[in-house]
């Protein structure tokens, strides 16, 4: 039940391999060799006009960069930062710690903003001193919260007027269910915001694949980082966003996700009256408010992976009991069977539950 795993058993394999082959039979002499540190240029046009459909980016082809992931593209970003004077970095709290990790190694000193129900504290910015930010606008990581429209206004407002950057991380933007998509915070401003983008949600983390859409004072920067990646599997990608390809296998996941969503919230109902279910709308998980907190390594022994706020949050403390809990990787009968196996370990009633050998119990 660990959240940001996508199910990549339903991964499109014929798909993938035609477009994989059509790439490497039209592949020219130029595309063999080094190109272009940005990336493919067929990609990165074909990048912007997708984003700019979808996501409402505005972007060209000579400010796009391909990397192999948001990790590694954060990592460039916040050394282009430090190199051109940036000392302070906000970072959501909560949020994944690996951000703070990656900014303290460029150099920068990362500071913490809380997250509220409308998402980051947007007027906390000035007072904590930063050069940047990053953030998931569309839903928030881990709470599944949006920014708020007016905090998004005050944020755009508060870069422009000081020329911070901000560091959008468009997290699980592509799987709503329940309402329209939020437009990338990016369309609002194209001169302060980096966009960042992956397939590592929507096909598969091992292709490696994302880009970023960069603000044109941190290009030059960044193309004289970047090493290029993939370039095959970058013009196979192209050909797969050309022929509709990723747009149908988005149409099938977010049925099947929706599917299981709404089977763990309808466990969690059944087996955890009392917990609070948020963060529904959108993503691969749900945040799970418990009255009572969770044994997480008597989990772990009954075959229960899961997250808790204390994985993300400065201050677990300072939350009430909450879990992280994923439902992307199991079918229903599962998730309705891991639910009450938790429910169990957390402390409902045994005679609402089956025993742990009941056949009809599945380690998840």
């Amino acid at each position: 039940m660990r959240p940001a795993r996508p199910d990549v058993s339903a991964f499109p394999r014929a798909a993938w391999a035609r477009c994989l082959r059509e790439a490497v039979a039209g592949i020219t002499a130029d595309d063999l060799g080094y190109g272009d540190p940005l990336g493919s240029g067929e990609l990165r046009d074909t990048l912007a006009d997708h984003l700019g459909r979808v996501r409402g980016v505005v972007a060209v082809r000579d400010r796009i960069v391909v990397t192999t992931g948001y990790l590694q593209g954060l990592g460039m970003i916040c050394r282009a930062l430090r190199a051109r004077g940036a000392r302070r970095i906000a970072c959501e709290d909560p949020c994944n710690v690996e951000e703070a990790r990656i900014a303290a190694r460029a150099g920068l000193e990362p500071v913490r903003v809380r997250v509220d129900s409308l998402g980051l504290k947007v007027d906390e910015l000035a007072s904590a001193g930063v050069d940047a930010v990053i953030l998931t606008p569309a839903h928030q990581h881990p709470t599944g919260v949006v920014l708020a429209p007016k905090r998004r206004a005050a944020l755009v407002a508060w870069l422009r007027a000081t020329g911070a950057i901000a560091i959008e991380d468009d997290y699980d933007a592509e799987y709503r269910y329940d309402r329209p998509a939020v437009g990338a915070l990016q369309g609002l401003d194209q001169q302060h915001v980096v966009y960042a983008g992956t397939v590592s949600k929507v096909l598969a983390p091992a292709l490696r694949l994302g880009w970023m859409v960069l603000p044109p004072t941190l290009v030059p920067a960044v193309r004289e980082e970047n090493q290029g990646v993939f370039r095959i599997e970058q013009l196979a990608f192209a050909r797969f966003l050309q022929r509709g390809e990723l747009d149908r296998h988005l149409r099938r996941m977010r049925t099947r996700y929706r599917r299981r969503r709404d089977a763990m919230v309808a466990a969690l109902g059944e087996f955890l009256p009392s917990a609070t279910v948020r963060g529904i709308a959108a993503g691969l998980h749900v945040t799970v408010e418990l009255p009572a907190p969770v044994d997480v390594a008597a989990a772990r022994a009954r075959w229960i992976a899961l997250a808790t706020m204390a994985d993300y949050a400065t201050d677990p403390d300072g939350w009430p009991p909450t879990l992280i809990l994923g439902y992307s990787q199991m079918t229903e009968d599962r998730l309705r069977a891991a639910v009450r196996e938790l429910a169990q370990l957390i402390g409902r009633p045994s005679d609402r539950l089956r025993p742990r050998n009941s056949a009809s119990t599945v380690p998840s």
